[in-house]
């Protein structure tokens, strides 16, 4: 976060968005967190808030659940997105991959994952919805279930999260679209860096409804100079 405060000094923009797990919150008994908003505070901007922010009630077809630090300079209540989906309402995985299911590897397209051998098909083709491949490394490798959002789409060293119905891991592509990234943004580099790049991304739905959350104010402000 170092880093961050420092662009940001830099640039001195007028409101300041930053995400990252909820578990910042209560790193080092909640001193972490503490200690970003006093940062914040020493560079001009003492009007810091978080609020824990749910992707799916924002049409994302994923649960990922998110700490989401909002900063301005101008004196103002920071404003969230108001929710849209409530839990029974949210977006399925198959509703946004179940056309990619059948289709072959396509590179150029980033519909590609991890080449699985007949054996580790096997022993995928055994893993339950919910379950995991390995006792010991559950948080990746996961069964996903039909009906509802995906779980948190993240990249393990190749052991992202295995389809609802197909005995491999989800491809690049699909894991792109639970991010709700577009399919003419095309990831570039190999197959493990567009996974990384994927599952560490921001999904595009959440940061568009932070970003027309923040729009009035910016347009009131700029009327204003």
């Amino acid at each position: 976060f170092k880093e961050f405060i420092r662009i940001v000094k830099k640039i001195n923009p007028m409101f300041v968005v930053m995400e990252n797990v909820p578990g910042i919150l209560t790193m080092q008994n909640g001193q972490v967190y503490q200690e970003i908003i006093r940062q914040f505070g020493e560079i001009s901007y003492p009007n810091t808030s978080i609020r824990i922010l749910e992707a799916a009630t924002y049409g994302t077809p994923q649960l990922r659940t998110r700490a989401v630090f909002i900063a301005n300079r101008i004196g103002i209540k920071n404003p969230y997105p108001a929710e849209q989906l409530s839990r029974e309402n949210y977006k399925s995985i198959e509703s946004a991959i179940e056309d990619l299911k059948d289709l072959l590897p396509d590179p150029s397209i980033n519909h590609e994952w991890t080449k699985h051998s007949k054996k580790m098909e096997a022993r995928i083709a055994k893993v339950p919805p919910g379950g995991s491949l390995y006792d010991t490394f559950r948080d990746a490798w996961k069964r996903q279930y039909k009906g509802v959002p995906s779980m948190t789409a993240k990249e393990n060293h190749g052991g992202v999260h295995i389809h609802y119905e197909k005995n491999r891991v989800l491809s690049a592509r699909e894991l792109a679209r639970l991010q709700t990234f577009p399919d003419d943004f095309i990831f570039a580099g190999t197959m493990k860096r567009a996974y990384w790049q994927i599952g560490n991304a921001v999904p595009c739905l959440l940061a568009k409804n932070i970003a027309l959350a923040l729009r009035p104010s910016l347009k009131k402000h700029a009327a204003a100079t």
